[in-house]
């Protein structure tokens, strides 16, 4: 029994080494790791973090940009809209002023020749009283130079004034 409890303690000694020399080594590769895997693995995780982190800032950065052109174009089509309707409603005001100054315009130009051809008429219709009242007078003045020429009895005399008639009639 002796002879196991020297293998055990034996043994036992051993398994204790064997734990104190796996922690020691343990402890020696960990501080390896730690001096010099560990603290650049660290560094390229924090670059890789801040190069994500400043990727989401320029994305958000661009996304907010993006919200506000696309806010200025909305305002800018909403303007063009209001400004398309500006410019048609325009268009039709100025359509229909110059339709009314057209209007107006065809209505004096009607006024001047209607009145132009009033004076006209006017002028001929003075000229024919004129060449009318000329022919009268020679008329007249024919007539009397028969009636002195001819006998002054009363039936020549009433042939003179219906031969006078008679020659009205076919003037007029």
């Amino acid at each position: 029994m002796n002879s196991m409890l020297l293998a055990g303690a034996s043994a036992g000694s051993t398994i204790a080494g064997q734990v104190i020399t796996t922690v020691i080594t343990f402890l020696a590769v960990l501080w390896v790791l730690k001096a010099f895997a560990l603290k650049p693995i660290l560094e390229l995780l924090d670059e890789r973090k801040n190069t994500v982190s400043n990727e989401f800032k320029e994305l958000d950065r661009k996304i907010t940009e993006a919200d506000s052109r696309l806010k200025e174009y909305e305002e800018k089509l909403k303007h063009i809209d209001e400004e398309a309707r500006e410019r048609h409603n325009q268009a039709v005001d100025e359509g229909r002023r110059m339709a009314a100054e057209l209007i107006e315009k065809a209505r004096s130009e009607s006024e001047d020749i209607t009145e132009k051809a009033r004076q006209s008429m006017r002028h001929e219709l003075e000229a024919a009283r004129i060449e009318l009242r000329r022919e009268v007078v020679e008329m007249t003045l024919a007539a009397t130079g028969k009636l002195l020429e001819a006998s002054m009895n009363d039936e020549r005399q009433r042939q003179l004034v219906d031969s006078f008639i008679s020659d009205l009639e076919k003037r007029a």
